[in-house]
């Protein structure tokens, strides 16, 4: 037993951290976790094996990515420090950090990439976040695991684990989590430290994206790599102080009620860590991660019940989002295989959310007679809610439908479920994403490729739209339809759209952390480019804007790959 006895015994619990044994490697999405006391570089070596991304899939060949072979991915290692003095990271370093931590979670994080349940929470968290004034995040990502945790990085990378949503009892408490991770952000509990404290804030980083990688090979091994790196950090005075802890509590709080959510439901949801922090203890089992980096003292406990009983009620019902709420739950359940069937029919009796996710269960074991008479029922059924709820529920209905339709290559009426709704909010990128899957099956590949690239514009990191996009170019490389303009326009227009296919792929790879295979697709994507400049059968063509753009993305990927904070 390794046991963690806190100076203040009176006013902190007692943790008892059983050490497992580990008797064989533990092999994890591209990596192999070895001296889980200390963590470093050396703690970590790459393997060869495979991980898929978790998200909806409409058909064995439907061009949906589902993330790729870890085979070839870089050795996972903690970055080099920089020297000491100034400040630990200014604006531009807390950039790179957290697109440095968003590849390496994207190389190996087990993601829900599901977008009607990002959309969810990202409302959710960039709400919360504006109230903060903080900078936007860059993202927030749903680790498929069934562990209550969530962490937010420098430079704005945010993640919530499913289990956090399927312990929660309402919305509320979700974000309250979120917003307790907005405000350590916001108060930057990250910064104020000293150089040893500074290195061991890598270290912790460091120890986050490995502990998440390991979870999608094995759940206690992700346990004891967290706890392993929580040893160094804690050494080295790391971990969460009980007064950032209190001043997280505190803004989190207030930030929630100006987003307006209540803030009572942060120290409901601390009394769910702190009964399943007790029930793990007297079974010898890990504690829940959020507690290993977010100690919960009893003292913080009562504090944090006593400020929230200072909110006035604000008349909010505390059933106000609770459609929404179930639907995010049980969406959740089903895309990460945590609900059976028996579970989802006897829920769906009294759950609308259940049965909604109980029609896409019945769609994925190919039942898809039960799926519709399911959303039949459904779009027949008296929602008794706000219209704000009644409309997400339509949305989710329509989306349901159409992935339905989907996985019976019915792409026409997939198109035609989601048209209603994308006419409405033709800004949500979810609507958007499933609407560019229907037009790939349905030819319209020039309208994928202008309907996705604001996404990536907007938003350089999504590996959904980037997928889209380069899936688009693929197969107008290889159309065979003649060009009014003569076989050799039509010729050239399919070589660009290979190339074009070739770039979009090198910035997909860039945000999964292949580094050396992104520079592979753009040295290829600049040969290509040169044979076509110098061809004799070639019409009129400038390649310099094409060259010019591939040698700054080369540029960049070389900057990524170098990074070192």
């Amino acid at each position: 037993m390794l046991s963690f006895q806190p100076k203040n015994q009176d006013k902190w619990s007692v943790f008892k951290l059983p050490l497992k044994i580990i008797k064989q490697k533990v092999a994890v999405s591209g990596f192999l976790l070895v001296g889980l006391a200390v963590m470093g570089p050396s703690a970590i070596a790459k393997i060869e094996t495979d991980h898929s991304q978790v998200g909806y899939q409409w058909s064995a060949t439907t061009p949906f990515f589902s993330g790729s072979s870890l085979k070839d991915a870089p050795e996972f290692s903690l970055p080099e420090l920089g020297s000491g003095g100034g400040r630990f990271i200014e604006v531009n370093k807390h950039k790179a950090l957290g697109e440095w931590s968003l590849q390496n979670l994207g190389r190996s994080a087990p993601l829900i990439n599901d977008p009607w349940s990002q959309e969810q929470l990202e409302s959710m968290a960039w709400k919360i976040n504006a109230q903060a004034r903080n900078q936007a995040p860059l993202a927030l990502l749903v680790i498929n695991n069934t562990s209550i945790n969530a962490f937010a990085i420098p430079g704005g990378v945010m993640g919530i684990h499913t289990g956090t949503v399927m312990e929660s009892n309402n919305l509320d408490e979700v974000a309250s989590v979120i917003a307790h991770e907005v405000a350590h952000l916001s108060q930057r509990h990250y910064e104020h430290r000293d150089e040893a404290s500074r290195k061991a804030l890598l270290m912790q980083i460091g120890g986050i994206l490995a502990a998440i990688a390991a979870s999608a090979a094995d759940g206690d091994a992700a346990a004891a790599v967290m706890m392993g790196s929580q040893t160094v950090a804690l050494n080295a005075q790391m971990a969460f102080s009980r007064s950032n802890e209190r001043e997280a509590d505190r803004i989190g709080m207030q930030l929630m009620a100006k987003a307006g959510y209540d803030p009572r439901a942060m120290p409901k949801f601390f009394g769910t860590l702190d009964q399943k922090t007790q029930l793990n203890m007297s079974d010898n089992a890990y504690l829940p991660s959020f507690i290993m980096t977010h100690p919960l003292s009893s003292e913080r406990l009562s504090e944090a019940q006593s400020r929230a009983n200072s909110y006035p009620t604000l008349g909010l019902d505390s059933q106000r989002h609770q459609l929404s709420f179930e639907m995010l739950k049980w969406r959740l359940k089903v895309l990460s295989n945590q609900a059976t069937e028996n579970e989802l029919v006897i829920t769906a009796t009294k759950n609308k959310g259940a049965e909604l996710a109980l029609a896409y269960w019945y769609a994925k074991q190919g039942r898809y007679q039960e799926a519709q008479n399911r959303l039949n029922k459904l779009k027949q059924t008296a929602i008794t809610a706000s219209a704000a709820e009644k409309m997400n529920f339509d949305i989710l209905l329509a989306i349901t439908e159409a992935q339905i339709a989907g996985l019976q290559d019915k792409w026409q009426l997939a198109e035609e479920s989601l048209t209603p709704y994308y006419n409405l909010y033709p800004e949500r990128r979810d609507l958007k994403l499933l609407m560019a899957d229907a037009w790939l099956q349905l030819g319209k590949y020039n309208e994928v490729v202008s309907l996705m690239k604001p996404i990536v514009q907007s938003r350089p990191h999504d590996l959904e739209g980037l997928y889209r996009i380069q899936r688009a170019y693929e197969l107008m490389a290889i159309e065979s339809k003649t060009s009014a303009n003569g076989a050799a326009t039509q010729a050239l227009v399919n070589e660009i759209a290979a190339v074009n296919a070739l770039r979009y792929r090198a910035k997909g790879e860039l945000w999964r952390g292949k580094y050396n295979d992104a520079l592979v697709s753009l040295q290829q994507a600049k040969k290509q480019v040169e044979d076509l400049s110098t061809s004799a059968n070639t019409v009129t063509f400038n390649p310099k804007p094409l060259l010019a753009n591939i040698n700054n993305e080369m540029a960049e990927v070389k900057a990524a790959r170098d990074f070192r904070p």
